[in-house]
């Protein structure tokens, strides 16, 4: 197989696990792999072992086979979340400030954190795609590396 087509089902891997709000430590546990195999599936690196294949697939809420159907040059078939409450219904979502809630209802999360401060107190971090997501690899990589520059600062001023 052509490694433009691998490169293509890492991207893809990436945006669906952005799209859900994941880092890829979220999703190599949710998968039940390690991050090693997560980073390197999202690098192209898929290998000729698809054992992984169908874990990675069930975290990310795709129908089995999806790896192939990339392969083939189509886009994977979704599949239901499995039934549980939605944020809205949850008894904290009563209490968020209104601004936070329509931030979550109208974006797509990118990213989150939660930043021990001291004190038994923390403070969670929300980041959202605001506007549309940069095309290609290098422009989701630019506002990961942006991401990562303003979580650090964040830790450095939460240990002050």
């Amino acid at each position: 197989m052509p490694m433009q087509r691998h490169a293509t089902v890492g991207e893809a891997v990436a945006t669906r696990r952005v799209h859900l709000g994941m880092r890829q430590r979220d999703l190599a546990t949710a998968a039940g792999v390690s991050e090693t195999t997560i980073r390197n599936i999202e690098a192209g690196r898929i290998g000729g072992r698809p054992t992984k294949w169908p874990l990675v697939e069930l975290a990310l809420r795709w129908a089995p086979g999806s790896f192939e159907t990339l392969l083939a040059g189509d886009q994977p078939r979704e599949i239901a979340p499995p039934a549980a409450p939605s944020p809205a219904d949850a008894p904290w979502a009563d209490r968020l400030p209104t601004r936070i809630l329509d931030e979550l209802t109208e974006h797509e999360l990118f990213d989150s954190a939660v930043l021990d401060v001291g004190d038994d107190l923390r403070v969670i971090v929300l980041a959202v795609e605001a506007g549309r997501p940069p095309a290609g690899r290098a422009g989701r990589r630019r506002r990961v590396e942006r991401w990562e520059r303003v979580l650090g600062r964040l830790r450095d001023s939460a240990v002050d």
